[in-house]
């Protein structure tokens, strides 16, 4: 077995890891109560079963649950083999994180065994636990921060397909948008036709992935575009750089411009000017 319990700072951490380990012979676990901190566990090998609301969980390899504090919970072991790895952490962004990341008090992943980051992210964060070297707990932090997000982008829910697999079904039309962002004629039906879906389920793979419509997504390209030039084309005036990234009218890209970065493109460029004081 490895275990080990970093050293816990006096200031609480925006995430504070508790304790991390493998477990090769995971015993019987029952909490009524549940666990007091946030609880990730893992199976690495072999098979168990995790119980909530008397709902039973098969715990195989490539999946995981994520539980919040105080989930009442059981799991034992199906068969002759569970070998887990589990973590436990709070923190002060803990609980803004997770509803962020859009996960439930009790959460099932699984993920791909040929993509398994997600697995290697945390014996890569246990051996450095068991360096000791980290008694600010600032690295834990930072590296717990890395496995949470390859939760969000690596694994999928039974809710919903794992980020990585839906980007790669946006692949195509996402190059599509970056050669064609500046034809201010793109339609959301020659968008759709890219994935040959329709409109509407266009607008629900964005709002999945980017929590915007299609529309939203390539007006921010254009924006994000438009900060590119601005700074490295001092000569060209702004209705050429709103022309060259697909705005048709100068009026409406300096007011889209100033109500989604709070100023108009040429304050923008101006921070990029040097001036002599």
């Amino acid at each position: 077995m490895r275990r080990v319990v970093p050293a816990h700072p006096s200031e609480l951490l925006p995430l504070q890891l508790e304790t991390i380990g493998i477990n090769p012979e995971q015993e019987s676990i029952n909490r009524p109560d549940g666990y007091p901190y946030y609880h990730w566990l893992q199976t690495i090998e072999g098979e168990g079963d995790l119980i909530i609301n008397r709902k039973v969980w098969k715990m195989t390899p490539q999946s995981g649950v994520l539980l919040a504090p105080s989930i009442p919970h059981q799991y034992f072991m199906k068969g002759s083999v569970w070998k887990t790895a589990y973590m436990t952490f709070h923190g002060n962004i803990a609980v803004s994180l997770i509803q962020t990341l859009g996960w439930s008090n009790a959460e099932r992943f699984n993920w791909e065994a040929n993509n398994d980051a997600i697995t290697k992210q945390l014996y890569d964060l246990l051996s450095f636990a068991e360096t000791r070297t980290d008694p600010s707990g600032w690295q834990y932090s930072a590296e717990l921060y890395r496995f949470l997000t390859l939760l969000r982008t690596n694994a999928h829910t039974y809710n919903r397909p794992s980020m990585i697999n839906r980007l790669e079904r946006m692949h195509n039309l996402l190059l599509w948008l970056e050669s064609e962002f500046s034809n201010p004629d793109i339609t959301l039906a020659q968008m759709a036709t890219q994935l040959d879906i329709s409109q509407r389920q266009l607008n629900e793979r964005f709002r999945q992935l980017f929590g915007q419509t299609a529309y939203a997504y390539l007006l921010q390209l254009r924006l994000r575009k438009a900060k590119e030039w601005l700074p490295a084309h001092p000569d060209w005036t702004v209705r050429q750089i709103g022309e060259a990234v697909g705005f048709r009218d100068t009026s409406h890209f300096v007011a889209t411009f100033r109500q989604k970065e709070g100023m108009t493109p040429d304050a923008y460029r101006q921070l990029f000017i040097s001036k002599n004081v």
